[in-house]
């Protein structure tokens, strides 16, 4: 794997900052479904990439604004970083670890077990470091020797830790993504710019933290003198940078990762945020001369090029209905069902319609009981001049058992009365 070495990463980061003009691309990027870019009044197309495929998502409605080759596998590289620190996060939260767990470091997690050219936090045999330094190791400087540490401490073998990953991406849905080890030093690992684009949303909201305490460091201190070995004492103190350069140079750029093998070309996942909209990027197989430079600069310049275009075509809109009432409940042990929304009550709008925008909320009069907690009871329905942009189920916010013999009668009266006068409630029921 030809991923940075600390000095590679550190001048990366800042000969990004002018950045070469995209490689012209022979695919037709994608819009989406039923949207014309001239009917808009948005540019003709995104930007020519030099990725291979392409996602571009607002994270907060998890709408796909582009797409190129959405559905094209390719290996993730240090992108498979992301999943390992999920599944650390999720054996945090399991009370399994803890961010202050001391770990020894195993000979066989550090250089020259590692490929030579691999991006590596400097571990050395017999250290003692955290479970959070690792983790800050995996994020920020893309430590292949940060990532085996943590599977290892975690699992015991990295095959085994590999089951963790998969069996998480399984029950987040995502099919298309797969891993056989924790650093992303394989080719056999695969991801897809959609199914990925989707797993960075689903990890931003299940780990609200990563971002403040991971992804957004612009550097690290590693080794530290309370990561002395009885071979080893650091000397003065050791930066090392974050290998994502966007979050250097691109306003309102907080995360995520940046990845490389020969196999799959320059990946990179990245978000940022203005102005209460925040849209994911994915961009992989991209290529570039020059070695780790050119196509480090490449890899940001379409990540940056992505992020201007979307921002400047759409935004994230959040408009007030009326109050979503209690829905009357037929032969329920409560006359009331109270509704929540499945998922954020936000659109995602192009910016020259936000004027424009209609919000009907759509509900049956009542309902029949039994009711299960999360079943789909009605629907939030955003269009703009009648053409649909938007749903977001409303759903039960409890489960409703039925009642008893004296409530099923009651209720079974008071509905025959009710649509024999036709009475609101008896009208339409479900």
């Amino acid at each position: 794997m030809r991923l940075f070495t600390l000095s590679a990463a550190f001048a990366a980061a800042f000969l990004a900052l002018s950045l070469s003009p995209a490689v012209a691309d022979s695919s037709s990027p994608a819009l989406p479904a039923g949207i014309s870019a001239a009917a808009l009044g948005l540019p003709e197309m995104p930007p020519v990439l030099n990725a291979k495929a392409a996602v571009v998502m607002d994270a907060t409605t998890g709408t796909i604004v582009y797409a190129k080759n959405p559905d094209l596998a390719i290996p993730p590289a240090s992108l498979t970083k992301l999943v390992t620190l999920d599944v650390v996060y999720n054996e945090i939260a399991a009370g399994r670890i803890s961010k202050d767990t001391i770990v020894t470091i195993n000979k066989h997690d550090c250089s020259p077990y590692i490929p030579y050219g691999s991006s590596i936090m400097y571990l050395r045999p017999d250290m003692h470091v955290s479970i959070m330094d690792l983790m800050r190791g995996a994020a920020v400087v893309s430590g292949c020797d940060a990532a085996f540490a943590l599977a290892r401490a975690i699992s015991g073998s990295y095959s085994a830790f590999a089951d963790l990953m998969n069996q998480a991406v399984d029950k987040l849905g995502l099919t298309k993504l797969h891993f056989v080890e924790p650093s992303g030093l394989s080719g056999r690992n695969t991801i897809t710019a959609r199914e990925y684009a989707y797993f960075c949303r689903d990890y931003m909201e299940l780990h609200p933290e990563a971002i403040r305490e991971l992804h957004s460091l612009r550097y690290i201190v590693f080794p530290k003198p309370e990561n002395a070995t009885p071979d080893y004492t650091p000397k003065g103190r050791i930066v090392q940078y974050n290998v994502n350069s966007l979050i250097f140079r691109y306003p309102g750029c907080d995360g995520l990762k940046t990845g490389f093998i020969n196999e799959s070309g320059y990946n990179l996942a990245a978000t940022a945020e203005r102005n209460g909209t925040r849209f994911i990027i994915v961009t992989l197989g991209g290529s570039g001369a020059g070695a780790v430079y050119g196509g480090s600069v490449q890899r940001s310049h379409d990540g940056a090029a992505l992020l201007d275009w979307a921002f400047a075509s759409y935004t994230t809109l959040e408009p007030k209905t009326a109050p979503i009432s209690p829905i009357r409940t037929w032969y329920g042990e409560r006359e009331r069902l109270d509704l929540e929304p499945a998922s954020p009550l936000a659109v995602t709008v192009p910016k020259q319609d936000t004027g424009a925008l209609d919000v009907r909320v759509d509900l049956p009069r009542s309902l029949v009981a039994p009711v299960e907690k999360g079943a789909r009871v009605g629907e939030v329905v955003y269009s703009v001049n009648g053409t649909v942009l938007h749903r977001v189920d409303l759903v039960a916010a409890e489960t409703v058992e039925r009642g008893n013999i004296f409530i099923v009668i009651r209720d079974a009266v008071e509905r025959f009365f009710g649509r024999l006068f036709g009475s609101p409630s008896g009208a339409k029921t479900a």
